[in-house]
């Protein structure tokens, strides 16, 4: 009798490592496979897995900036084994970054097969520890590629990032009508990230009468849940705006969009190629999300301005909004660098016995 399967994905810390691990669970549960998540015990993770559904197990771990930090990792280590050997895991998959660190090493250790999902265009520290081990390595970006050595890249599958389902499903013009957007109108939808970015919402502020008295422009602004209180204060004639902290219908107003204006996280990239969408991009000053925003520029898919250039990308999304010609290219341009179901791609890739 074959034995039974039992995945255990290891995640957490951002929504950008937790989403596209909740995107392979739901796959994996829809094929019968039992699913376990183990993350920390004091991130986002611990509260957004157990509300999709799934069994959660946290972890007392934190950055490696210390030596505390090290017996954190190293205390996880052995508490992960024993969690393989009771739930008799037989695959792991990471996606990345150090809280993923532990379960890798548990898997090592009990010579479980393990597999490693990379967001960004950038691989993490994390991944780059553990990819030689690794059965299959899963990039978001084909240019991850050329930092891997020659003899290491079969086990690399460009996949794209791992999405919600809807996003393969996606209508501009259904979603156009769900929402009463007119043929005349331009949507512009600018988001921060689900925390905000407080640069670019003081932006779109300085920005508001501009917006304003813009002819059919649909403006749809998601200031982030800390930081709304602070912009509503501010604003006194909404017109058509529609300004709230988070929007749970993201997938629905980004594919209705004209033009988008984000930060750069590997998710968002992901949705903005998947979706086809034309964007203006802020990328956040750390290593990675400049990397995924130039995944697009590269193809003119995009264009990037810099932290200190807020205002002048407003412009810049206002200007474009206007001109079809330019938005269809950019659209045309994005086609390319599409993958297909990421999900179903990384799902099929590992060796899974069904139930």
């Amino acid at each position: 009798m074959n034995k039974k399967e039992k995945v255990v994905l290891t995640t957490g810390g951002t929504g950008g490592h937790i989403y596209p691990a909740l995107a392979i669970a739901k796959k994996l549960k829809d094929k019968n496979i039992d699913v376990l998540f183990i993350g920390t015990s004091h991130r986002m993770e611990k509260t957004i897995v157990p509300n999709e559904g799934y069994r959660f197990i946290g972890l007392d771990i934190v950055p490696l900036k210390s030596v505390s930090a090290v017996f954190k990792i190293l205390k996880g280590t052995l508490r992960s084994i024993r969690i393989l050997r009771r739930e008799k895991a037989t695959k792991v998959i990471g996606f990345g970054n150090y809280i993923s660190i532990p379960v890798i090493l548990a898997a090592k250790f009990l010579r479980i097969p393990y597999y490693l999902q990379e967001q960004n265009s950038i691989m993490g520290l994390a991944n780059k520890k553990f990819y030689k081990g690794s059965k299959k390595v899963f990039l978001a970006f084909r240019n991850t590629l050329n930092s891997i050595p020659g003899k290491y890249r079969e086990k690399f599958i460009v996949t794209g990032n791992p999405l919600r389902e809807e996003f393969y499903h996606k209508e501009k013009a259904k979603e156009r009508e769900k929402l009463g957007i007119t043929e005349e109108e331009k949507v512009l939808f600018i988001i921060g990230g689900s925390l905000g970015a407080k640069n670019i919402n003081e932006a779109v502020l300085k920005k508001w009468d501009k917006i304003q008295e813009m002819k059919n422009l649909r403006l749809f602004w998601g200031t982030g849940k800390d930081l709304f209180e602070e912009v509503i204060s501010k604003i006194t004639d909404y017109g058509s705006a529609v300004v709230l902290p988070y929007f749970d219908n993201a997938a629905d107003i980004m594919s209705a969009a004209d033009m988008v204006l984000c930060r750069a996280g590997a998710s968002t990239v992901s949705e903005l190629i998947q979706l086809e969408k034309p964007s203006i991009v802020i990328p956040y000053d750390f290593v990675g999300q400049k990397e995924n925003a130039e995944e697009i520029e590269f193809v003119n898919g995009t264009k990037i301005f810099e932290n200190k250039n807020v205002s002048d990308a407003i412009d810049e999304a206002l200007l474009e909004i206007k001109q079809p010609d330019i938005l269809d290219f950019m659209s045309e341009n994005l086609k390319t660098l599409k993958k297909g179901n990421a999900v179903c791609s990384i799902v099929k890739h590992i060796d899974l016995e069904e139930k």
